[in-house]
């Protein structure tokens, strides 16, 4: 049996923590949050005392695994500190906020025996998942066109009632890029691997009233150059009438003889449904896997390298808004615009 620590009250701790109490083999032992409400909140659902010192959960010795669902700034000490305290990390997206931090974090777990799994659940979607394994193995050759439009749509009215998102730029690194668009980054590069050069542009298009405050962006269209290809991400929140009708979600691929549309919970090829998802719970692929890896000592297949490699292309994707302009990568500077120079890295809290 498991023992896992519950590392913060924020963005998907509501997804995964269910789910590692629900797993047999595991047991929650262990809750951490440092902001007092959220603490008691945490603390009412699981039925265990919660505490606001992070370092004295991890250092217990009674705790085999930790999930860590913090702000992103937290991480960067988070992370490095449950690795070398010998736990096996699960961690929600986005790993960091800034290259700087996710260069330090994964320097900090490096040569660590422990596994480290970024949870980004398009990875474990087996539509998805197909999908982007034709086009890492040229299955699918000579792709000229990838579409990628993820949407989470919300009834008019008050957004924070659904969402704890958006936040000023420093705790979270930015908007919908940062946020939702991460899935969508992170999917096109274990599928294709990094692009030559980025262009972005952002909207605040439909939910001003929330996100004006912050400057951040509630709509966000990327381009990415590859040779022979250009793919194309478009990924924020929609404003609706009447009820949610549910997340757009959806990538189509043209290839050599193949159109490919994936959704999570199926992959046509040509007008014909190859692979389906059963209705498992969002999540519940990266928490299976996850102590798979552990049983099985193998690797997970999204850690802290995709990580940084999500942080260096939303960066550029900060930068290319911010100027108009094509960013090639790698990175020639890779400061978030968004954020101070004193910024890029933060140390304590920020609530």
């Amino acid at each position: 049996m498991y023992r896992v620590a519950l590392i913060g009250n924020r963005a998907h701790q509501n997804t995964y923590g269910p789910l590692f109490r629900e797993h047999p083999h595991c047991e929650i032992v262990a809750l951490a949050e440092h902001h007092a409400e959220k603490a008691d909140a945490l603390s009412s659902l699981y039925g265990l005392p919660c505490e606001s010192d992070y370092d004295a959960v991890l250092e217990r010795d009674d705790v085999d695994i930790v999930c860590i669902a913090t702000d992103f700034y937290l991480k960067r000490a988070l992370v490095p500190k449950a690795a070398e305290c010998e736990k096996h990390v699960f961690v929600d997206k986005s790993l960091a906020r800034t290259v700087a931090e996710a260069r330090e974090i994964a320097d900090g777990v490096r040569g660590k025996n422990v596994k480290v799994l970024l949870a980004y659940p398009s990875r474990f979607e087996t539509p998805f998942r197909m999908m982007a394994d034709h086009l890492r193995s040229e299955a699918y050759r000579r792709p000229v066109s990838y579409v990628h439009h993820f949407i989470r749509q919300f009834p008019d009215g008050d957004l924070m009632e659904y969402v704890s998102y958006p936040t000023e730029a420093k705790v979270n690194g930015g908007g919908e890029l940062m946020n939702l668009g991460s899935h969508t980054v992170d999917l096109l590069h274990y599928a294709l691997g990094m692009p030559k050069r980025v262009f972005a542009h952002f909207e605040t298009a439909y939910w001003g009233d929330f996100y004006d405050q912050f400057g951040t962006e509630d709509v966000a269209t990327m381009l990415w150059e590859y040779e022979g290809l250009t793919a194309h991400i478009v990924t924020g929140r929609n404003r609706i009438k009447g009820e949610d009708p549910g997340p757009v979600n959806i990538v189509d691929v043209w290839c050599e003889g193949r159109h490919v549309q994936a959704t999570p919970r199926s992959l046509t090829v040509n007008g014909e449904r190859v692979a389906e998802e059963a209705g498992t719970e969002d999540g519940e692929g990266c928490v299976q896997h996850f102590i798979e890896c552990i049983e099985l000592d193998t690797t997970p297949i999204s850690g802290v390298g995709d990580g940084l490699a999500v942080a260096e292309i939303t960066t550029a994707g900060y930068q290319s808004a911010a100027s108009g302009r094509f960013v090639y990568l790698p990175l020639a500077d890779e400061r978030h615009p968004m954020l101070s120079d004193d910024e890029q890295v933060i140390e304590g809290f920020l609530d």
